[in-house]
């Protein structure tokens, strides 16, 4: 097995021009019935082969703080992805309820409060943590196609093995640290996971065109969110 880490200096410059390219691009802030809704579009969007990639966060925090603290702009900027960009509201502790279970309606407030359309391309959702609980409630979405847990599998399990099997055509990237365990359960019972030890610099032609992509890193369970890596390198793996 073969462990590979993203260089320090390549990290800082990609970050420099991440930051760069958030500038220039296109930001709202909605509120809604149920909290807060960030939408960010890059400045070379095209609608008409952009994805829709949902962002979802996990406990002790709320939405406007993960978009801040999180700099969730920049990394977004740093997938390099053409994509509309959706953070919403999500529980921010045990005792909070699930805020968006509809993802249809997540995006229906989208369309509303921005004017814009959605874009033609392909449907994803990501999260952080206790994400899962949001999560776990759009795997009904017929036009969900690919999910992406950040150490997320701490809960419902079962749920996202049965849909990644359900369909051929469903993809699931999870990369864990704290939830090594849990993933290791999942992609026991997935055969043609694709795993990879360490976070890397770039993914390979074969990690790319896996269905099933899973990544262990010890870069620990806040790093994961935090680190400005595994969230851009996620999203970038969405691209063949």
């Amino acid at each position: 097995m073969s462990y590979r880490w993203f260089g320090v200096a390549a990290l800082f410059v990609a970050l420099a021009c991440s930051r760069s390219a958030a500038a220039d691009a296109t930001h709202w802030r909605l509120q809604t019935e149920r909290g807060a809704v960030h939408v960010w579009i890059p400045s070379n969007y095209d609608a008409r082969t952009a994805m829709t990639i949902v962002f979802v966060h996990g406990y002790n925090i709320d939405v406007d703080t993960a978009w801040t603290e999180y700099h969730l702009a920049d990394q977004f900027a740093h997938s390099q992805l053409n994509a509309m960009f959706i953070a919403c509201t999500a529980p921010s502790s045990l005792a909070e309820g699930v805020w968006w279970p509809s993802l249809s309606g997540l995006l229906a407030a989208v369309v509303a409060g921005t004017g814009q359309q959605m874009p033609s391309g392909e449907l994803v959702a990501v999260g952080h943590s206790a994400a899962y609980r949001t999560l776990v409630l759009w795997l009904g979405d017929a036009n969900l196609r690919t999910l992406v847990l950040l150490d997320a599998a701490y809960g419902e399990e079962d749920q996202f093995l049965a849909w990644t099997r359900a369909d051929e055509h469903h993809r699931l990237i999870n990369v864990a640290s704290d939830t090594i365990q849990e993933s290791d359960w999942i992609a026991q019972y997935l055969p043609e996971t694709k795993r990879v030890y360490g976070l890397p610099s770039e993914w390979t032609d074969d990690e790319r065109a896996a269905r099933i992509l899973y990544v262990r890193t010890g870069i620990g369970h806040m790093g994961m969110i935090t680190g400005g890596v595994a969230l851009p390198l996620a999203l970038r793996a969405l691209v063949p």
